[in-house]
């Protein structure tokens, strides 16, 4: 088993259980069978690309996430850590946060950052976030 595959599979593990997936949801939603998702998750099997691109869509996540590649240099501030970790927020969710700020400043507590989110949230419909 290569680290590669097996680093690879605990990231897509991790990002379905942090979304509430079972090894179900996800193949319905990313079109990937339920026993394929199962080996990619257990560093048995490595994805295509396109599979990759599947996983990556349906957990709305970059296919870099799932590679663990670091695409994005975004900073993003210690008090929207603890609250994409407490609210257990997609990477992309924390990533479109990251990127706002009002008359050039960000929110400075995790009280703030749930405000906003709140709001994005209830004004705005699930695929355009």
């Amino acid at each position: 088993m290569c680290a590669e595959r097996t680093n690879l599979g605990k990231r897509v593990q991790s990002y379905r259980e942090a979304r509430g997936y079972t090894l179900s949801d996800l193949a319905r939603l990313s079109g990937v069978s339920r026993s394929y998702l199962y080996q990619v998750e257990s560093g048995e099997s490595s994805p295509t690309e396109e599979k990759l691109q599947a996983l990556a869509d349906a957990l709305e996540v970059s296919i870099g996430d799932l590679l663990g590649i670091d695409e994005d240099t975004t900073q993003i501030p210690e008090s929207l850590r603890q609250f994409a970790e407490q609210e257990r927020l997609t990477p992309a969710d924390v990533r479109m946060l990251a990127r706002i700020s009002y008359r050039g400043k960000q929110p400075d507590t995790v009280a703030k950052w749930q405000l906003l989110y709140l709001a994005i949230k209830t004004t705005t419909k699930p695929e355009d976030r």
